[in-house]
């Protein structure tokens, strides 16, 4: 299984990374990353492994932490594609947006 990322999920991924080195510590970014890396490992197993979005039913919604989640669709049979990342902290009304505009 492939898996490709849009640049919304880099540059959202990047951001979250950023404020983790600004905020917190390197440690908690390498933490951070370890967590989507074995995340997305377990999602090229099983594709299906999380939930449906509610705010877009072709995606899926991976809890990292309770801070944060990962949004991502499978392209086809071989190809996941990792949409973006969301604090879920921020406004639900606003992630609608950035779902319509992914």
């Amino acid at each position: 299984m492939q898996t490709v990322w849009t640049k919304q999920a880099e540059d959202s991924f990047n951001t979250t990374i950023d404020y983790l080195l600004k905020v917190w510590t390197v440690k908690e970014a390498e933490n951070f990353i370890e967590l989507v890396e074995n995340i997305i490992l377990k999602i090229e197993v099983n594709p299906k492994l999380f939930k449906v979005s509610i705010f877009d039913k072709e995606s899926r919604e991976a809890i990292i932490t309770k801070h944060t989640s990962m949004f991502y669709r499978l392209l086809n049979n071989n190809t996941i594609e990792i949409e973006y990342f969301w604090n879920n902290y921020r406004n639900p009304k606003n992630l609608k947006s950035s779902v319509k505009n992914n």
